[in-house]
């Protein structure tokens, strides 16, 4: 039977639609490319890796973007935080040195300058966008040069704006992130070597920074969104590191413990744990308590979404604020008082001993609090070289040397001045003091090289 007339040209109208429609979202997609691909950079650092005991040399690949007429580049911490050297490749092929301008491990971003020779001017920065106006099922692009091919494009969806990951969630290098915000799921492809590449609306504006895959998966990625990326680079670039507050809290959610408290919505957050000798547990919160209300504002976390925005709020407070704390204990409320401190380095630097056999860390509270250590004195032994003086004299990793020869340690600089002048004065033998499982112990190593 043939179609009746007036159906035949509803279908050649709809095929017609489609194909216009077709047409109009690849002319998108090519327009906000051609937006951003100018300020799409490829990062290549050149770091040191200490490993068992000893420093390499190790080189990486990653993405940024340019986002100022200045000349910065964003890009993740993973990527260039650590590196000693950054070489950075422009859109138009060209290298040039890079220098790091500040860096923040608990969001995973870093801020680079391109240090431009006379006459050689940068691309024209990206455009960004508002990742809290982001809608799931929104297209997106995710820029960058994953496995080392630059210049790559992937495109997929939004897939969840709000994601939580554990915010026991480790760096590659190490640190905790991502304590701060939620993320930006997505399908399209986010691959080794994307990280710190713009995520990008049909719009042309950058929604995010991409910062990393699901291990397993092929159409799980994520991205900070562009908003708390936004703050973060505007404190690197006028004080060089983010300075926060800190109470030392951690929470949950009370989603799971809604059957103990036999309720659909309960108000406040669970504390889960109370760091030691912290503004919090001097104030007398405990474990258990649970956070009705921080400085006049009341707080609800049902959900793990829900907790980045607790965190950031303590954070975002005035370093040495007094505020007030409503608990609920035992179907008791209470107030209290305190005040809050800076939060402090999450990342610690590390220097190799080499004469001696082994390489350390300055300990910060991080660190401190996951060896269950009473302070954040002295330095911390990370590796031991196999067969080298440290081994042969039984320094272990994970003791904590507090004296070279009967001269304090109390970070890591000066344990490294102590080195360095032994080593020049060639010294054959020293004695380290340290801390190990809290008893004091003496090492006796003697050098190598020493003449």
């Amino acid at each position: 039977m043939e179609p009746m007339p007036g159906v035949h040209a509803i279908l050649l109208f709809l095929i017609a639609l489609a194909s216009a429609r077709q047409a109009d979202l690849q002319s998108r997609i090519l327009e906000a490319r051609d937006r951003v691909s100018p300020a799409l950079v490829n990062v290549q650092p050149i770091t040191d890796v200490y490993s068992s005991g000893e420093r390499r040399s190790s080189t990486g690949v990653g993405s940024g973007f340019i986002f100022d007429d200045r000349g910065h580049v964003i890009t993740n911490y993973h990527v260039a935080g650590k590196a000693k050297r950054l070489i950075i490749t422009l859109s138009n092929r060209e290298r040039v040195a890079g220098t790091l301008v500040g860096e923040d491990p608990l969001t995973d971003i870093a801020v680079l300058k391109l240090d431009l020779r006379e006459g050689q001017h940068a691309p024209a920065p990206v455009t960004l966008g508002d990742s809290d106006a982001l809608e799931v099922g929104e297209y997106v692009m995710a820029l960058g040069s994953p496995l080392a091919l630059q210049r790559s494009l992937s495109f997929g969806v939004v897939s969840s704006k709000d994601r939580f990951l554990s915010d026991e969630f480790k760096l590659p290098t190490g640190e905790k992130t991502g304590s701060f915000n939620t993320w930006i799921q997505t399908d399209a492809a986010i691959n080794p070597g994307n990280s710190g590449g713009p995520l990008v609306n049909l719009d042309g504006n950058v929604v995010g920074v991409n910062a990393r895959g699901a291990f397993g998966a092929s159409s799980i990625g994520f991205a900070i969104p562009i908003n708390i990326v936004k703050e973060v680079a505007r404190e690197l670039i006028e004080n060089g590191k983010v300075s926060r507050s800190w109470l030392g809290l951690t929470f949950q959610p009370l989603e799971e413990l809604a059957q103990y408290f036999e309720a659909e919505h309960v108000p406040g957050a669970v504390i889960r744990s109370v760091d030691p000798d912290s503004p919090a547990e001097r104030a007398g919160v405990r474990a258990g308590d649970v956070l009705l209300s921080y400085a006049g504002e009341r707080i609800s976390a049902q959900f793990t979404e829900e907790l980045p925005s607790i965190y950031k709020r303590i954070a975002d407070t005035p370093v040495g604020e007094n505020v007030t704390l409503v608990i609920g204990r035992g179907g008791d409320e209470m107030t209290l008082g305190a005040t809050t401190e800076e939060q402090g380095e999450s990342s610690s630097s590390e220097m190799d001993c080499e004469s001696w056999g082994f390489t350390s860390r300055g300990i910060t509270r991080e660190l401190a609090l996951e060896f269950s250590l009473p302070d954040q004195r002295g330095v911390f032994v990370a590796g031991v070289k196999p067969n080298g003086p440290a081994f042969q004299a039984r320094l272990f990793p994970g003791d904590r040397i507090v004296a070279v020869d009967d001269e304090e340690v109390s970070d890591l600089e000066s344990l490294r001045s102590l080195y360095r002048a032994r080593v020049e004065a060639k010294a054959d033998k020293v004695l380290l003091t340290v801390m190990r499982r809290h008893s004091r112990r003496w090492v006796l190593i003697e050098a190598d090289d020493a003449n």
